[in-house]
């Protein structure tokens, strides 16, 4: 009988695209403000990549689960606390680590921004941009293409992008980026933000109706009439 011995094994890890929404204020104050869609990154202190921006995550332990793993990973590379997690793929291709042979379940997490202000200093979030028919990442001056990103990351982050945009329309998955009551105008903003394309308002209106509920509150932002504020339905399911 063979022995489980008798064979290599690989590496298992985890990896997180993590996004969240950053609200950009305009300088005219009677404009309303605009949103960008943002990633968690952090920057490799060792090889390989040292130097390169990578997703937070890591090697499992013998005794944890990936769900545990990935958690622990993400709160010790960036202090982000809880965050909805889900799993989107394995990537296994036999050369994405130089050191040796490792397969990565890969995550996608998703995060309000009133959520997602603690991270460590060598951890940053970045704005999503598209750049010739690529992506790229930008933070206070500083961009980032594809050859900055470590291992296979770029290939996560794109994945990750391409479930965000095809279950925005159809689920609720964008309600984990806005806070618990909203203004239309705000969920228009994220679902545009995750797609990267504008919508005309009604038409936008007239897709989400059913999915939201309106309460008694409204904003009270100076210089912009009150608009009132609505909440995820809910019945509406994933």
């Amino acid at each position: 009988m063979d022995s489980i011995f008798d064979y290599e094994h690989p590496f298992v890890c985890t990896d997180a695209a993590i996004f969240t929404i950053k609200t950009e204020e305009s300088d005219n104050y009677r404009k309303l403000p605009g949103t960008s869609l943002q990633i968690l990154l952090y920057k490799r202190a060792t090889d390989p990549y040292m130097g390169r921006w990578c997703l937070p995550g890591g090697f499992l332990d013998i005794d944890e689960t990936p769900e545990d793993n990935i958690r622990r990973k993400v709160s010790e590379k960036s202090y982000v606390g809880e965050c909805r997690l889900e799993q989107l793929h394995t990537f296994c291709d036999p050369g994405r680590d130089p050191r040796a042979r490792v397969i990565s379940i890969a995550y996608l997490g998703l995060m309000s921004e009133a959520e997602s202000t603690r991270y460590e200093d060598k951890a940053a979030w970045f704005s999503v941009r598209p750049a010739d028919g690529s992506l790229a990442f930008e933070r206070d001056g500083l961009l980032l293409t594809g050859a900055d990103i470590g291992f296979d990351h770029l290939a996560i982050i794109e994945a990750a992008l391409g479930r965000m945009r095809s279950g925005a329309p159809y689920t609720d998955i964008v309600f984990d980026l806005l806070p618990e009551e909203f203004t239309l105008t705000q969920l228009q903003n994220v679902y545009e933000a995750i797609l990267g394309r504008r919508d005309q308002t009604a038409n936008f209106r007239r897709k989400v109706i059913d999915m939201v509920q309106e309460t008694d509150n409204y904003t009270s932002d100076k210089g912009h009439r009150p608009a009132r504020l609505y909440t995820k339905k809910q019945e509406v399911k994933q």
